[in-house]
């Protein structure tokens, strides 16, 4: 959320280098090759600009769930993963979106555009591969100290 509020104004103010989780991510899927991604997160993330932008700028399609399934995904990550609840039901339900956004739009892959995501969804159980925000960007923080 930092990034369309204030994060392009505090990268130009900072003295210390930021690194931008939507930045890295898009960086992952141009090394990737991939140019049809899936976004899931909360509603914010799925209908603002912010998240999408950057990857735009960079030749790749972003699809987003339909409005129905953006309140099922907000909500279950409102009300389960943010507390650490994982259901298998949820699980399902994740999946059959994630299928059929593979099927009807041809997305490549599925960025877990939410940091709680990763708790119920990775490359092993979801139909397509997953982007990963939160280990992609602290992967590269760590390649960053390791220069």
């Amino acid at each position: 959320m930092i990034k369309c509020i204030v994060f392009d104004r505090l990268q130009n103010k900072s003295t210390v280098p930021l690194v931008s989780i939507v930045e890295a991510t898009r960086n992952e899927a141009i090394r990737l090759n991939k140019h049809k991604l899936g976004l899931l997160g909360t509603i914010f993330t799925m209908t603002e600009d912010f998240f999408k932008k950057p990857f735009y700028n960079s030749n790749i399609e972003i699809i987003t769930p339909t409005a129905e399934e953006m309140e099922y995904i907000n909500l279950k990550i409102s009300s389960e993963l943010e507390f650490g609840v994982i259901k298998e039901e949820t699980l399902q339900g994740f999946q059959k979106i994630i299928k059929r956004m593979q099927q009807e739009d041809s997305i490549e892959a599925v960025i877990l555009g939410c940091t709680e995501l990763p708790l119920l969804l990775n490359d092993k159980v979801s139909p397509i591969p997953c982007l990963d925000t939160m280990k992609i960007h602290i992967q590269l923080l760590i390649d960053l100290i390791v220069e």
